[in-house]
């Protein structure tokens, strides 16, 4: 993944937990984690998040869907705004990023599912909301 001025310039929408917890409450949003394969501290995920590492996205992200609206995250909000910069610039619909990552998230006691982090071929169509 390469920067430029360009890159640098693009805004990128910060949403805090409450904030995205109401619109997950009114969309099916498709919900990005950036973080490592091999990220121990928490293994926790927001429900039906797509876990993609950062480091495989600029290969990988023609596997996202167009067609939803797009929330990034991470463990502390250190990644995700490079993929959402990387995204947006590829003219994906990407709403922001989680504002202060999982960590807040959970910190503000918002609903997590426990999972291994996992990355297979083909996992970045996550399926939509019945």
């Amino acid at each position: 993944m390469t920067t430029n001025q360009e890159f640098q310039n693009i805004k990128v929408a910060k949403l805090a937990p409450r904030e995205l917890d109401t619109l997950l409450q009114k969309e099916d949003l498709y919900i990005l984690d950036v973080r490592p394969l091999d990220f121990k501290r928490d293994t926790s995920f927001i429900a039906g998040a797509v876990l993609c590492p950062l480091v495989y996205l600029a290969e990988r992200y023609s596997e996202i869907p167009k067609d939803r609206r797009i929330v990034i995250t991470d463990w502390a909000m250190k990644q995700s705004t490079s993929a959402a910069k990387f995204l947006i610039s590829r003219d994906y619909p990407v709403v922001g990023v989680l504002k202060g990552g999982l960590e807040r998230w959970k910190s503000e006691n918002y609903p997590v599912e426990e999972r291994s982090p996992t990355l297979e071929v083909g996992s970045l169509t996550a399926p939509r909301k019945q």
